[in-house]
């Protein structure tokens, strides 16, 4: 994983003297951001201020600190110049032995930096990750749980850390354990559904709507939900030869609901894929308007998608 790769370096002192920090996956850079930072001490570390300009990061690195081992300047949120990059680099010529300098979500790439640019892991990255930070936090999760409380929540890892909180002070987190204090996200009852009606099971489609309340309150955001994931579907079965992460910034999803929606369109033609998808917007329309009831429609839109595989 990468961000274990950026910890051990910092853990053995490699440490740079410019480093850039980015990439989609905010909880893995804010991580990484917050090791930096401890590098020095409060007294030690300048954030810029918008209007100040890089010079001001240069010339304070520069400065012998005086409270830590390093100097450190931070340059957050802004496009780098001309002149910035032009700076850096003539800068990273002979830099400070005590100073590091960090570019955190900065666009423009200097020439000499150390950059690390953490983007949604692979659920095989994250789950070893999740039972190693279960006994970080003092104490343990089964693979299978972590795998079960990755998919209830995405893989949203700022939610799985405060999940984590909650589930280890009522012993090892289970499988279980997941399935009674974990509240599934709305994706995942539609990861969970679909996957019953590309099975053809009704039985497994009507056990995931079980878990809702029976109320339109609960079925309405379902419904639009299972529709928008329907077109998911659909594109990814259409752009065949466009790499997932590519398509995944164009749809603007996050890589894990594409890859589940790329599985599922599997089990359908794009012509099925396209039918389901117009039955669900006329189904949408029929009870927003209130020709028929919420739950009969979810009814008529689970017997349209399993019997259209079939046909």
């Amino acid at each position: 994983m990468l961000y274990y790769e950026f910890k051990a370096q910092i853990a053995r002192g490699d440490i740079a003297p410019l480093y850039r920090i980015d990439g989609e996956d905010k909880y893995w850079s804010e991580l990484a951001y917050k090791d930096l930072l401890a590098l020095s001490s409060e007294l030690d570390t300048e954030v810029l201020r918008d209007d100040q300009s890089v010079d001001d990061a240069v010339f304070g690195v520069q400065n012998f600190p005086m409270m830590a081992e390093r100097k450190l300047a931070v340059i957050r949120d802004r496009k780098l110049k001309d002149t910035d990059v032009k700076a850096l680099e003539e800068y990273l010529r002979s830099p400070a032995p005590t100073g590091v300098l960090l570019l955190y979500n900065c666009e423009g790439k200097v020439k000499g930096e150390r950059a690390f640019t953490f983007d949604t892991v692979s659920e095989g990255e994250l789950i070893p990750y999740v039972v190693r930070l279960a006994e970080e936090m003092g104490g343990s999760i089964t693979s299978s749980a972590a795998k079960k409380l990755a998919s209830y929540t995405e893989m949203n890892m700022t939610r799985i850390k405060n999940e984590l909180l909650k589930l280890i002070a009522l012993g090892e987190v289970t499988d279980a354990l997941v399935e009674s204090y974990v509240e599934p996200s709305y994706s995942y009852r539609v990861f969970d559904f679909t996957d019953a009606i590309a099975r053809g099971s009704y039985t497994g489609a009507y056990e995931v709507l079980a878990s809702l309340a029976r109320n339109a309150g609960e079925y309405s955001p379902f419904f639009t939900k299972l529709t928008d994931y329907i077109r998911l579907m659909l594109h990814a079965k259409l752009a065949k030869n466009v790499p997932d992460a590519e398509l995944a910034r164009a749809l603007g999803v996050s890589p894990y609901p594409l890859q589940k929606a790329k599985r599922a369109a599997a089990n359908y033609t794009s012509r099925q894929l396209l039918t389901i998808l117009m039955k669900m917007y006329s189904l949408e329309q029929d009870y927003k308007s209130g020709n028929i009831g919420v739950e009969n429609a979810m009814d008529l839109a689970i017997a349209e998608a399993i019997e259209a595989r079939k046909r």
